[in-house]
């Protein structure tokens, strides 16, 4: 009976969901914004593969919190975070990009302090040194999660999604989750963005409204 039961279970088939689900190499969880007229700060917490290919398969994926500070005015000066919440606070040194004039941090286990609220950058060192407060928003409040934007994607796409699901070949696309807006304009509106990428020319997505689970844009290659 025991064999019979591993057997059975052994032939289950996935759900569509559950394919789906396993198939995510890239997934946004979190996002929070603030800025005044000195910095644009981003917190956000990514799950992706370590060595992040478009490949179709999904590899080793990590999940890492990054913080994100842009002065408005160019800097060379030493720049530390705290970022505070209800429960705690975490506290380092912000790295200058090699790219460009932002500032970042890897933070390690934010589920320790709780939801954030703002974050002190102090610029500077010593008797010199200069503190700015920014008050952080959630910008995934009130808004679809990343699991109910695959869902709205997969039924924008599902005749041929299902085809490629049934066929001989089978499954073979990994899938992009993510939280995005203009990154010119901090202020922009986000939206999901959900693809099926077999390949770096080889794709289907689509951006959702967060709000409403409107389709607002799409795109298949080739």
């Amino acid at each position: 009976i025991c064999c019979l039961i591993v057997f059975a279970a052994c032939g289950e088939k996935k759900t569509t969901e559950e394919i789906l689900s396993d198939s995510v190499s890239s997934r946004q969880s979190a996002c929070y914004t603030g800025s005044d007229e000195d910095f644009d700060v981003t917190l956000s917490t990514l799950s992706q593969e370590e060595a992040f290919i478009a490949d179709g398969k999904v590899g080793n994926v990590v999940t890492r919190t990054t913080l994100v500070v842009k002065p408005v005015s160019a800097t060379d000066k030493e720049m530390t975070y705290s970022l505070q919440s209800e429960s705690g606070k975490k506290e380092g040194v912000l790295s200058k990009n090699v790219l460009g004039s932002a500032y970042l941090a890897e933070i390690d286990n934010i589920s320790e302090i709780g939801v954030p609220v703002s974050v002190v950058i102090t610029v500077g060192s010593g008797e010199e040194a200069t503190e700015y407060t920014i008050s952080l928003t959630d910008r995934m409040a009130d808004v679809i999660d990343a699991d109910e934007a695959l869902m709205t994607a997969y039924e924008y796409y599902k005749q041929k999604l299902d085809a490629e699901i049934a066929s001989e070949d089978g499954w073979q696309r990994e899938i992009f989750v993510r939280f995005v807006n203009d990154r010119k304009d901090s202020e922009s509106k986000y939206y999901w963005y959900v693809a099926f990428v077999a390949d770096r020319n080889d794709d289907m997505a689509v951006l959702i409204d967060p709000a409403t689970k409107e389709i607002v844009s799409s795109r298949v290659r080739p």
